[in-house]
């Protein structure tokens, strides 16, 4: 009988000896096959090596290609593509204009695009989560919904009324100032101010021949001011 049970302990010791050594193993090959998911193909980026991976809580992982602006901490990146690992087809291209965060929550990826906007003490530029899009899953379709920030802070009646007024007293010609004020008509303008949004449609023509930067920030605002009133 004792030699019986000196044989099951001994049986018994193995056993658990023989999972311990295994789980190391299954750990490697685990955290493998995560790091080998890559982005599919496209025109838009170079080369299919994700720069990071997202895991979901649902087993999905998505990666992606692009340019962080910070490659030590990956906080913000532009001009990238998202593919679901394991498909052959990009979710979609993110490009060079917009800067995103990303982020994971529970069985969503979370697409934070960022704007710098004037408003708070002395109108100051502040980054803002401009709008955040959803990529979530339903069985093996991928789900997308994009979502705008409506609280971003708004102008009280004497901000509306400073804003209008640089306006009404700015002088011909394309600066700095001009960029400024163009935002302060955006903000403005979502805050409720009809004037402010009569003021930004003629902005495009009563400095001068809008191009360059001027061109693209106007594009830019007039797209996000439609966008606002659309949703």
């Amino acid at each position: 009988m004792e030699k019986e049970t000196f044989h099951l302990r001994f049986a018994l010791k193995l056993v658990i000896l023989l999972i311990l050594m295994l789980i190391p193993i299954y750990s490697i090959y685990s955290q493998t096959n995560k790091s080998s998911c890559n982005c599919a193909k496209s025109e838009f980026t170079k080369g299919t090596k994700a720069d990071t991976v997202y895991h979901l809580s649902n087993g999905k992982n998505i990666a992606l290609c692009g340019y962080f602006e910070s490659k030590i901490k990956k906080t913000e990146v532009s001009e990238f593509t998202l593919t679901v690992c394991g498909q052959n087809k990009v979710i979609d291209f993110w490009g060079a204009v917009l800067t995103c965060r990303l982020q994971v929550k529970k069985d969503t990826l979370l697409i934070h695009v960022i704007k710098d906007l004037p408003y708070g003490k002395n109108l100051k530029f502040q980054p803002t989560i401009w709008s955040t899009e959803k990529i979530y899953f339903s069985g093996q379709k991928t789900l997308r919904k994009m979502v705008l920030n409506r609280q971003i802070p708004k102008y009280n009646q004497a901000e509306i009324s400073n804003v209008i007024t640089t306006f009404e007293i700015a002088k011909p010609g394309l600066d700095d100032n001009k960029l400024i004020l163009v935002n302060e008509l955006f903000i403005a303008s979502i805050s409720g101010s009809k004037k402010a949004r009569q003021y930004f449609h003629e902005f495009k023509t009563k400095f001068g021949i809008l191009d360059g930067v001027y061109q693209e920030e106007y594009i830019d605002l007039t797209g996000m001011l439609a966008l606002w009133d659309k949703k």
